[in-house]
């Protein structure tokens, strides 16, 4: 599992274009990225960063980078190994990208807000929602990784983009919730993976004994 893993890493560097000097190219982008929600948005909002639903929806960022780079074709049909180390690795850079800007982003607060702060983060709801963004993450690149196999890459990233549309759906409207329902969501999420583990392996293993 170990090769599985240093593959997929390497392969997703490449995607990301952080390979050899292309990393000229696509680093700005992510000073960007993260720039702006990790720096400027915070500093911005001050305080009102600080609220359990925004940290909340920070917490839950990952699934947006997740999901995309869990998409992409193999280079051949992938065993059980293989497939699960895309989706470790895809779920490890989406939560590494959120988890950094979530930290710059109460760090930027409190170095520009500091004397204005009575009320810290709620450490208990952040944790709660972090526990859902981590399954959510899971269960969607999953999801991902199997469409993939099952129908086709384009397919996937048609469903992937359908699944951010329902997900910026229920935020707007309900994003109040988001506290509330984070550990019964989180339960959801990972019995969501389950299952989808469950399909994505009985995939493979079909492909293998037809092959």
């Amino acid at each position: 599992m170990k090769a599985e893993l240093a593959e997929e890493a390497s392969n997703l560097r490449t995607r990301l274009g952080f390979q050899g000097t292309s990393w000229i190219r696509s680093l700005p982008v992510y000073v960007l990225v993260i720039g702006v929600f990790g720096v400027f948005l915070p500093w911005q909002k001050g305080r009102e960063f600080l609220d359990s639903v925004i940290l909340g929806a920070y917490a839950c960022l990952g699934v947006v980078f997740a999901a995309p780079a869990a998409a992409p074709e193999f280079e051949k049909f992938p065993t059980i190994q293989k497939a699960l180390a895309r989706v470790a690795i895809s779920v490890f850079y989406g939560e590494l990208v959120a988890g950094l800007m979530l930290v710059l982003g109460i760090t930027t607060v409190y170095v520009s807000r500091s004397a204005r702060i009575v009320v810290g983060p709620d450490l208990r709801s952040l944790a709660e929602c972090a526990a859902l963004g981590l399954t959510l993450s899971w269960a969607v690149s999953t999801a991902t990784v199997w469409i993939s196999l099952r129908t086709s890459p384009g397919v996937a990233k048609t469903a992937v983009r359908l699944m951010f549309l329902a997900l910026l759906a229920a935020f707007y409207l309900r994003s109040g919730w988001l506290p509330a329902v984070a550990v019964r969501g989180a339960g959801i999420a990972l019995l969501a993976s389950i299952l989808l583990f469950v399909a994505l392996k009985t995939t493979v293993g079909g492909r293998s004994r037809n092959a």
